[in-house]
């Protein structure tokens, strides 16, 4: 995929965040009596995500101009990174009735950090186990829920 597709997809993606934030939690969730925070929790993820994607894709697209100009022609990139976010965040949507926030959003962190390029294991690895536990206890301080498991229930037996 060209770098134009990613800008493309990120810029959409982006938008589809808009509208969720602005339109859909509103009028969806808020008007059912429900909480907002979990799905803004999401859709700010999405968005960060989206962000990166863009960039990334920004990134793309002055290499791809710079190697134009250098040579004529290139190869077309697949839609591995697109189509691979994809198929992570559906599993993470999936597992986390099954493994709760904390591991789940932990291998998704990891795998999606992955995805978006990060070369350093140790980042990867602090963000991963960092982000989730800092949510956790946003949220437990907030009364709010979120899917428990394994690591949820080990927390709580610690701190009664």
């Amino acid at each position: 995929m060209n770098a134009r597709s990613e800008l493309s997809i990120a810029m959409v993606l982006i938008g589809f965040s808009m509208l969720n934030y602005f339109y859909l939690i509103p009028t969806q969730v808020v008007a059912e009596g429900s909480s907002p925070v979990y799905p803004a929790l999401i859709n700010t993820m999405l968005l960060c995500f989206s962000l990166a994607y863009l960039a990334e894709g920004v990134r793309s697209w002055r290499k791809e101009r710079q190697a134009q100009s250098e040579a004529a022609g290139g190869g077309k990139k697949l839609m591995v990174r697109p189509l691979a976010m994809l198929v992570v965040t559906g599993a993470w949507v999936l597992s986390m009735e099954y493994l709760g926030f904390i591991i789940s959003t932990f291998a998704f962190l990891m795998i999606a950090s992955r995805i978006f390029g990060s070369k350093s294991w140790s980042k990867t690895l602090i963000l991963s186990v960092a982000m989730p536990l800092i949510i956790y206890f946003v949220f437990r301080g907030l009364n709010a829920l979120l899917p428990e498991g394994p690591a949820e229930e080990l927390i709580n037996l610690i701190l009664g």
